[in-house]
This record gives C-alpha cells, sequence and structure tokens, in this order.
C-alpha cells in the first residue's frame, strides 16, 4: 500500500473514467452502464480524483452552482457521489479529500459546500451543518380535479429548457434553497424518458416536467407554479393522467404549493431527508443571500477556537460585512454551525434554545428578524 502522505487532489479527464466507474460499482454498486452515463452528464471535468502514488483512492463530484437564499443565488459547490476506495476507508482520506476540495472552492470565491451526507458525523467533522430538506410528496390520481381541456403546450430540446429558465428562476426567487442549476443539473434533469408541458393561460404561469416511465406512478421530475392559480391549473393537468397512472409523485417544500392546492385528502409525505452546509468563506456568503429586513449586527464565529468577529449591515435588502470587533448587538456561533442559520434551517431562537447560539434577547431577535424567510429545500438530490 502506497504513503497516504504521497497523495494528490487533481481535476478528472477521460483518461479516468474506467476507474471512476470501477470506484462507483464498489462503492454503490453501480453498474458501468450506469456510472458512465452520470459522468457524462456531469461532465468529466466536474469530478476530483484524490491519488495515492498511481492508485486512484477516492473521487467526488463537484459541481459549481449557488443556492438562492433572500432571492439572491449565493455562489456554491455541489459535492455528490463520495467514493473511498475499499483499501483506504478508515484511514481518514474523506476529511482530506474533502478539505482540498473545500478549499480550492474558496480560493475561487465560492463562499458555501452543499451535500448530502450518508454519514453524518464525517461531514460534520469536516464543518458542515444540516441546511435544508428534500422532500417528496406522493398523492393519489383519483383525487386530483378532473377538468378536462387544460391550456398546456408540449415542447422539447433547447426549446423546452429556454421556455422553463425563466419560470424555475422566478420560483428561487420567491422560495429558498433551490439551486442555480448549472448545465450538469439540467442534463440529469431531462436525461432519459421526459416531457415538458408549458402553462397557455397567462394568469397561471407555470411547467411540469413528467417522467412517465413507471405505469405505477407518473412522477414529476420538476415543477413551477408562480401562483396559486397556477397550481390549481397544474393539478388540473396531472389529474387527466388518472386513467393511467394511479399515483403522482414530486419533489416539494415544506410549504409546498400543490399539496396547499390539492382539493382533498389522499396526498401524503414519502421521503424526508436534510441536505449540509460548509461556509466556506462567511463574508461572501452574507454579501450575497438577500434578506427581508435592514439592520445593523455583530457576528462572533467561533472557528476551532479562533474568533472570527464580523458586522453585517443590510440596507434595502443588501448585505455589507466587515471584520472586526464592534458595540453592536452580537450574537455568538460556531463556524461549523453557522450554515444552519445562514440559509435559514433553522432560526436564531431555536438555536438559542438549543444551546447553539448565544447572544442578548435584543440581538437574537435582531438575528431572527434579518434571516428571517421560507424553509429552504431543494428539488433533486446531489
Amino acid at each position: 500500500m502506497s504513503d497516504p502522505a504521497a497523495s494528490i487532489v487533481s481535476r478528472a479527464s477521460d483518461r479516468h473514467r474506467d476507474a471512476i466507474a470501477d470506484a462507483y460499482n464498489q462503492a454503490f454498486g453501480f453498474q458501468p452502464a450506469r456510472s458512465h452515463a452520470y459522468i457524462e452528464q456531469v461532465g468529466i471535468g466536474n469530478f476530483r480524483i484524490f491519488s495515492v502514488g498511481e492508485q486512484l483512492a477516492a473521487v467526488m463530484a463537484v459541481i459549481e452552482t449557488g443556492h438562492w437564499l433572500g432571492g439572491k443565488p449565493v455562489p456554491a459547490i455541489n459535492i455528490a457521489h463520495v467514493a473511498i476506495n475499499p483499501i483506504w476507508r478508515g484511514a481518514g482520506l474523506a476529511g482530506r479529500f474533502l478539505e482540498q476540495v473545500c478549499a480550492e472552492a474558496a480560493a475561487s470565491n465560492i463562499g458555501l459546500a452543499t451535500l448530502f451526507a450518508s454519514t453524518r458525523p464525517v461531514y460534520r467533522r469536516a464543518g458542515f451543518a444540516l441546511a435544508g430538506l428534500e422532500m417528496i410528496y406522493e398523492a393519489e390520481t383519483s383525487v386530483l380535479p378532473r377538468v378536462r381541456g387544460g391550456r398546456f403546450v408540449r415542447l422539447e430540446g433547447e426549446p423546452a429548457i429556454a421556455a422553463i429558465e425563466a419560470l424555475y428562476r422566478q420560483r428561487c426567487i420567491d422560495d429558498a434553497g433551490l439551486l442555480q442549476r448549472s448545465p450538469a443539473h439540467w442534463a440529469s434533469l431531462m436525461a432519459g424518458n421526459t416531457a415538458v408541458f408549458v402553462s397557455a393561460v397567462a394568469a397561471a404561469p407555470g411547467y411540469l416536467v413528467l417522467d412517465t416511465s413507471d405505469v405505477e406512478c407518473l412522477v414529476v421530475r420538476d415543477w413551477a407554479a408562480i401562483n396559486g392559480a397556477a397550481a390549481a391549473h397544474l393539478l388540473t393537468f396531472l389529474g387527466t393522467f388518472s386513467s393511467v397512472y394511479p399515483r403522482v409523485r414530486w419533489h416539494g417544500s415544506p410549504q409546498d404549493a400543490l399539496v396547499f392546492a390539492l382539493p382533498d385528502k389522499g396526498w401524503r409525505l414519502m421521503h424526508q431527508e436534510e441536505w449540509l452546509a460548509r461556509i466556506l468563506d462567511p463574508v461572501a456568503v452574507l454579501q450575497a443571500r438577500g434578506y427581508s429586513a435592514d439592520g445593523v449586527l455583530g457576528i462572533d464565529l467561533d472557528a476551532a477556537g479562533t474568533d472570527i468577529p464580523l458586522a453585517l449591515e443590510i440596507r434595502d435588502g443588501q448585505g455589507m460585512c466587515t471584520t472586526g470587533r464592534t458595540g453592536l448587538p452580537t450574537i455568538r456561533i460556531a463556524l461549523g454551525d453557522f450554515g444552519t442559520l445562514v440559509t435559514g434551517h433553522r432560526s436564531a431562537s431555536f438555536l438559542a434554545r438549543a444551546g447553539v447560539l448565544t447572544g442578548d434577547p435584543a440581538a437574537i431577535r435582531l438575528c431572527e428578524t434579518l434571516f428571517a424567510g421560507p424553509s429552504p429545500w431543494v428539488g433533486e438530490h446531489f
């Protein structure tokens, strides 16, 4: 076995395709065809290789993106499908790999790293905090409205993406946590047997991306309803599939518009999982995200025993952040827990009751107001 000290992290190239496919077979049981299809969707240049000597010891996908917070996209990386070679498991490679990838992102002025964790302790030790939700709902198509003649247009290829991107962006502005989708995200979303339907009713703007490959369940790959009329309009269109599909399934938010618009019972929550975030550059993140209120707040971050004092001033929803001690109302929180506050996944008062955040009552109330907004979620698993 090679010395792990003689390791290097590099961007993958075409010569690594078979090695990555083998790593995913060893780690996740992926068959070669599935691995190569995933590599093609993501793009070989979006993989990072951890090599020990001449051996591929670990691999992960690193996709540049953003998470919409407060109506603005915060530059981020999604870390996905982290695979460790079986002979290197337990050697601490995952932590070292993450550190180098996060350092690379921070050097490129990216302030946030996010992922889904199969084993949370590893990522919590690496500074990741619970930051938002993935939720999957399911409903019986028999409970959906059965209004015929819904006005939708079916689109394909690039025109389909062009038509729905603007609607998706509007949804991101109104919501929280959603991804600033990269070409890799769009390629994954549109792969396979999908069909895009866009509402033709001006007063009900929205769309559906449907996967019709499973006759037992109609899968909504993606959707947007810009208002309540659009949510009802989407449901009436989904109801036209009731003679073929007994169920329909979709990713949704904690305050889900389709659930709210359903005319009756018959829906259920099928899956819920939290995604994690690590703050790579707190100043960059605080200045990139948007805010629903103005104010001035001091934030003391504890970074493994080293204090990072910040002053956050918000005017017209735009944050300006500087370092240094202030006489402002101040809250204190560990840098490793800061992600859950920044995304709005947990409020300042909740974190104070949990013993994670401290500060005088006025500072906590102000912090609560500044970071208020919709509960963060994502519409895809990365």
